[in-house]
């Protein structure tokens, strides 16, 4: 099978060999590894995008073509057609085009695709424009936006081959796609798992939260919550990773947050780190995983987590109680008296720590990369056939 691929990220060519962000450079490597070829159809990177660019392709059969700059949102869909252009420029050297949404050209790229399309769903742009950091005329102006993109999205899922990664996703499109199938996605290779029968060992306790550092994450609620821990004599550290996302000044207000309680020495932002060994050393030595998410499809940095042993805390949004229900402390959204509970649950209940651990590592297995690549790629043969 010749597979083509869209996606909003970027990817750059270095020295011969195509680089991507962490989070999806797994994935295309997977694919390929069930494909005579992949074309990956991305935008060149600008400035701000360089240093997401971490992870190396390492199959030969993957080849990228860069169809322009990653401009603005309303660059890219005023002029959606030079970007459509290369699909028809390179048509008869692929089968089937799979394209990941949300993205801003998902719905253009189907429609102008000369094959049949497949879509790869893990969230959609709606959920998260009331937490942007925004005047309102401006989310308002995104709203709209977003709605229009969120129709052209449902439109192409009727044609297509859908793949979403959450319950709550898949109950929104059971009507209105006409072959749909809930897959997770994940990064986790086999050797990326770390054995372990229980954390919190030691003092302090370390907190850890990986992902973008956007408010809509619960990052100044997770701070909140280190104040409190931190008065009722709890010795606990929260860790920080992850790249900074532009527009959103959270980082800042982080920094004043955590003076004006008194805890600076307490709440540790250590920048981004490239997926694999470099990142995966903070997992190892954490105690506890947290991600407070106003909302989410379902994050991948779950599973990492729990792959590498480690007890989670994740509130209730989106497709994360359907998957990780009893395996996992669930949490209301933006509570920071239910993340001060839910910490000390975990720090004083050896029992229960030990067995979200257990079970969580179990379910990370259960749906690793080279499992979850494969059920995709045998849709995309039965589509095909």
């Amino acid at each position: 099978m010749r597979l083509g691929f869209h996606y909003h990220n970027p990817a750059v060519i270095r020295d011969g060999h195509i680089y991507l962000p962490g989070d999806t450079g797994p994935f295309i490597d997977s694919l390929a590894g069930y494909c005579e070829q992949v074309i990956c159809f991305l935008h060149s990177p600008n400035p701000n995008d360089l240093d997401l660019m971490d992870y190396r392709i390492s199959s030969n059969n993957v080849r990228l073509i860069d169809i322009g700059t990653h401009s603005s949102v309303i660059e890219r869909t005023l002029k959606a057609n030079t970007y459509t252009s290369f699909l028809r420029r390179y048509g008869s050297e692929m089968d089937i085009l799979l394209v990941r949404g949300p993205s801003p050209l998902l719905p253009a790229m189907v429609r102008a695709s000369p094959v049949p399309t497949a879509l790869l769903l893990v969230g959609d742009y709606l959920t998260g424009v009331d937490d942007l950091p925004q005047p309102r005329w401006r989310k308002e102006a995104i709203r709209l936006w977003s709605y229009w993109n969120k129709w052209g999205q449902d439109r192409a899922a009727r044609h297509s081959l859908t793949f979403v990664n959450s319950q709550t996703l898949y109950e929104d499109l059971k009507n209105k796609a006409t072959n749909l199938h809930l897959i997770h996605t994940t990064n986790l290779t086999n050797g990326d798992f770390f054995i372990r029968s229980d954390t919190c060992q030691s003092r302090p306790y370390r907190l850890l939260y990986v992902g973008r550092m956007d408010r809509s994450k619960g990052l100044l609620q997770m701070v909140e919550a280190v104040a409190w821990l931190t008065e009722r004599g709890e010795d606990v550290v929260l860790t920080m990773v992850g790249w900074q996302e532009p527009g959103d000044p959270v980082l800042d207000e982080i920094q004043v947050l955590a003076k004006e309680k008194n805890i600076t020495d307490r709440v540790h932002y250590l920048g981004s780190r490239p997926l694999g060994p470099t990142l995966f050393e903070f997992y190892r030595e954490a105690d506890i995983f947290i991600i407070a998410s106003f909302s989410e499809g379902f994050p991948r940095v779950i599973w990492e987590a729990m792959a590498h042993s480690l007890p989670v805390i994740a509130t209730r949004v989106g497709g994360i109680p359907d998957l990780i229900e009893g395996k996992a402390e669930l949490i209301r959204p933006r509570s920071v008296s239910d993340l001060v509970e839910a910490i000390q649950h975990l720090l004083h209940n050896q029992e229960l720590r030990q067995k979200y651990i257990q079970v969580g590592f179990l379910l990370a297995q259960e749906n690793g990369l080279a499992k979850q690549a494969l059920k995709m790629i045998q849709k995309l043969e039965e589509q095909l056939l």
